[in-house]
């Protein structure tokens, strides 16, 4: 004998054991990924001019997007799926199911209540099902995102071998435009088989031309056909409905990417801190972490010259100052770039990065080196301190002319472009 009170619903879907082992499994990979593409964008971003960390940052927002939908699809899925076993676990326990008359409800509200839950079995079919769009839902819009992260990857790669191996320089500022334009076709298609396609003459060349356009772009990726499971939710929960949902949860998940970037990089910007000084209104009085070796981090502070530390106990000041692709190469080039290799070191301390000691111009010789923590390209020079007095002291290191802008003060006075850096003997 059985005992159906030990046996699954009727009528559960079959995958249920697949999806719990994929969302189990999936969800600590798929919560890791997000750590693991700030930390990318992070340490690449700094080696890059303007255009390509730009390019960079699409890729990174889509993909991080991609990423944190499958993590809150697992999560959420998990939660469901648990709700769901628990179900027929108590199910299970108490075949009967309800028992709304041992409840302390009104005769109004005991009806309410056992009209909207309905059979136990009914409720338990919903939770399944639910768990199962919930699950298919996520991965078709992560499968969304990972395909337009793959086409600006490609487009990313084949910009960069026409620049290093053609020498030709693309906008990157078109590629929108052209990927606008390109859909044109498809919507106009689409659109006319919409409104005139069941009177069109079946073999006549307009029908054959839409077909054509329809079929094409069918063929590289678009239309329903290429995402069977967007197509049955679409069909039975309805287009615009489909439509919504899938905008909003983009929309959050591209807001939420952009925040968590921007807060990796500003980690001051949140917070009740409106009371607390403005580094930037006295940048001379600020020890901001990326100006000292020991204290920095290497992946989240940002570019910077440093020194070895606040303290400096031994007789140099080792002045490393990270190679900035939009802003040292171009000025190197522009102020530099005619000399002879030999002379363009000093050009650049002279001219580019001239350093002070208290407010006064110290002659640094710089030396080839690099960030031994990022293994990015820097220039060395080591600050001699040993007839310092024993205090505070500064280093100033100015910025490439043109970037940044400088700043005017209330009075209209403008501020040298350059990093402080506080340190004490």
């Amino acid at each position: 004998m059985t005992d159906d009170t030990s046996q699954l619903p009727r009528h559960t879907t079959p995958t249920w054991e697949v999806e719990l082992l994929i969302s189990g499994v999936a969800v600590f990979a798929m919560l890791q990924l997000p750590e693991l593409l700030d930390r990318t964008i992070l340490e690449w971003q700094p080696r890059l001019v303007e255009r390509w960390s730009d390019l960079l940052w699409v890729v990174y927002i889509y993909a991080k997007s991609a990423a944190l939908i499958l993590a809150g699809t697992f999560v959420i899925h998990l939660l469901l799926r648990a709700r769901w076993i628990a179900l027929v676990g108590m199910l299970s326990i108490y075949p009967k199911g309800v028992d709304w008359d041992s409840l302390r409800l009104g005769p109004l509200a005991r009806d309410v209540e056992s009209k909207r839950l309905g059979r136990m079995e009914d409720a338990i079919d919903r939770a399944d099902n639910r768990a199962t769009m919930v699950f298919a839902l996520g991965v078709v819009m992560a499968s969304i995102l990972m395909a337009v992260t793959l086409v600006a990857g490609t487009y990313i790669v084949l910009a960069w071998f026409l620049e290093s191996r053609m020498g030709l320089a693309p906008d990157t500022r078109w590629v929108g435009w052209v990927l606008i334009v390109a859909t044109v076709p498809y919507l106009a298609a689409y659109a006319i088989d919409r409104r005139f396609g069941a009177r069109m003459t079946p073999g006549a060349i307009g029908t054959r031309i839409v077909r054509g356009v329809l079929w094409f772009y069918s063929r590289i990726g678009f239309g329903m056909a290429n995402n069977p499971a967007l197509a049955l939710l679409s069909s039975h929960r309805g287009q615009k409905w489909t439509v919504f949902l899938l905008s909003a949860v983009f929309t959050v998940a591209s807001f939420t990417a952009a925040m968590t970037y921007y807060i990796a990089q500003q980690p001051d910007a949140y917070g009740s801190y409106d009371s607390f000084p403005d580094s930037d209104d006295l940048p001379s009085r600020s020890i901001d972490p990326a100006n000292y070796d020991d204290r920095r981090d290497p992946v989240r502070s940002r570019v910077a010259p440093y020194v070895q530390s606040a303290v400096i106990i031994g007789p140099f000041a080792q002045l490393v100052i990270p190679w900035t692709p939009d802003r040292d190469g171009p000025a190197m080039d522009a102020r530099c770039g005619m000399l002879p290799a030999n002379e363009q070191l000093g050009c650049y301390a002279e001219h580019v990065r001239p350093v002070t000691l208290d407010g006064k111009p110290i002659a640094a010789v710089f030396d080839i080196g690099d960030d031994a923590r990022t293994n990015r390209p820097a220039l060395v020079a080591m600050i001699d301190v040993r007839e310092l007095a024993r205090g505070r002291h500064i280093l100033g290191v100015t910025l490439p002319p043109q970037v940044p802008a400088p700043r005017k003060d209330d009075d209209g006075e403008e501020d040298p472009p350059a990093d402080y850096i506080p340190f004490w003997r």
